[in-house]
């Protein structure tokens, strides 16, 4: 019998970051859009810049192959399997992550945790339009926070109030990220400049490296913030792309 693959990840640099401030923070991590395995397509809006330095592949654990293109390694591997399994039977898969968040939610309960769910860490899946005996996971689920980042501005519209969705930039986007800033959502954009600027795109920049909770960034009518991330992994930060705004005065 095939083993089931650990669906989350509470262990990542950014996870234990959460657990200071009290949440076990859950994130899902599959093979991305180009994983160098026939996994299909997961980030319908994926400029080929993020997809060229996606963190999915690029950074953390699964970036620790000799060939960094076409390596495969058990984190990697793993990812591509959970994608795979997703594609072949997404009721299926949703309510194996059904089972995981239960048990999940007990573990944070133990630790004197809050927790807090992420099912995007290197995909864009529109999970709220799967439905599981008539309802999404979210609403399942309606006593817990779930967040994710996506580059599809149609999610942002969702009318899930404990799925909390952060538009990102991709560097082909910026019309779909100041539209999303002046209806009051928050926009993530990776910054490759030591010292990230105070503004972008005329809204104030704050620090999302501090932690992953987007749910508990300042939001604000009209008005949106700019969460800056610095970039992950050695790919991106050497890189010149324009998914990676950098100040070269700065």
């Amino acid at each position: 019998m095939k083993k089931t693959p650990r669906i989350f990840s509470t262990d990542s640099a950014k996870a234990i970051k959460s657990q200071g401030i009290g949440y076990l923070n859950a994130i899902q991590y599959m093979a991305p859009h180009s994983s160098g395995l026939k996994t299909g397509t997961l980030c319908s809006h994926a400029s080929p810049e993020c997809i060229a330095l996606c963190l999915g592949k690029y950074s953390g654990q699964a970036s620790m192959v000799a060939d960094l293109e076409a390596g495969i390694n058990s984190v990697r591997a793993s990812r591509a399997n959970k994608a795979q399994m997703f594609i072949s039977n997404p009721i299926s898969y949703a309510r194996l992550i059904m089972s995981e968040i239960v048990k999940l939610e007990k573990q944070a309960k133990r630790m004197g945790l809050v927790l807090c769910v992420r099912l995007n860490g290197s995909t864009d899946i529109a999970w709220e339009r799967i439905k599981i005996d008539g309802k999404s996971i979210f609403q399942h689920f309606s006593h817990l926070q779930f967040v994710d980042y996506t580059k599809n501005p149609a999610r942002l519209f969702h009318g899930l109030p404990n799925y909390h969705l952060t538009l990102s930039y991709s560097g082909r986007n910026l019309d779909s990220c100041v539209r999303a800033l002046k209806s009051g959502h928050n926009v993530a954009v990776i910054f490759g400049s030591k010292i990230m600027p105070s503004v972008w795109a005329g809204h104030r920049v704050i620090s999302g490296d501090v932690h992953d909770l987007r749910h508990l960034d300042p939001r604000g009518y009209q008005a949106g913030h700019v969460v800056g991330l610095s970039p992950k992994g050695h790919k991106a930060k050497k890189s010149d792309s324009a998914f990676i705004v950098r100040f070269h005065n700065a």
